[in-house]
């Protein structure tokens, strides 16, 4: 199984007790407020199942609530035991259908934002698995990532691959090279490195060449170095 379809299973897991939170809230809701006198605005929790959606992948999903919160506002307009005039208690409602809807539209935009982002992450991570030349994401010396390619080139040279320094990677000659070439690389820049020596378990040694440069990672700044036999 793939890191992506571990991502998947998960996020439906989650959408599916998240669905089941806002379909228990919506019947909670409903239920108090046919129950409590007209002017007492129970109604307004129905804000807390529309803000879960968040928690749903489906763009789509604050709208269903959206409908059953006006829906069921209106039908325990006429069952709560009246306690006030039935025109305010209808302002109020209709202020509340108004409130609702547009934050319902606010929580759409919103999912439409970062569904455009988890198709660009996906694009970007189905590249990244793709990619024929290994990609290692470094901070601080140590490796935060590696790619197939990069996994199977750590294979080969005997290396441990993750959590490990990246120095270790390389012949003790070209560790000094690449260190300055990162640290400037943290300052903006981008370097080439050509014939780098990564050395083999039974001895001998290869040369590749190195693309070093700076990227974000978690939001703090890392390394990302490309390596091509």
């Amino acid at each position: 199984m793939t890191i992506a379809s571990r991502f998947i299973r998960i996020d439906e897991e989650n959408s599916i007790q998240v669905i089941s939170a806002i379909i228990i809230s919506i019947i909670l809701i409903f239920y108090s407020d046919i129950s409590t006198p007209l002017g007492l605005m129970t109604w307004i929790l129905y804000f807390i199942p529309l803000f879960l959606t968040l928690y749903i992948r489906w763009v789509y999903s604050p709208f269903p609530v959206i409908v059953c919160a006006i829906l069921l506002t209106t039908i325990s307009f006429f069952l709560s035991p009246k306690d006030m005039s039935e025109f305010y208690a209808l302002i109020d409602r209709l202020l509340f259908y108004l409130l609702i809807f547009v934050s319902g539209l606010l929580i759409w935009r919103y999912k439409i934002h970062e569904a455009n982002l988890w198709i660009n992450e996906e694009r970007y991570r189905n590249m990244i698995e793709w990619f024929p030349e290994a990609l290692f994401v470094i901070k601080d010396k140590n490796i935060l990532f590696i790619n197939p390619a990069g996994i199977e080139l750590c294979k080969q040279k005997g290396f441990k691959g993750v959590s490990s320094s990246y120095l270790d990677l390389f012949s003790p000659d070209d560790q000094e090279k690449i260190q300055n070439a990162i640290i400037q690389a943290l300052k903006g820049g981008k370097y080439k490195l050509a014939d780098v020596k990564i050395p083999c378990p039974e001895g001998s040694s290869i040369s590749v060449n190195i693309w070093i440069g700076e990227i974000i990672w978690d939001n703090l700044p890392a390394v990302q170095m490309i390596i091509r036999i």
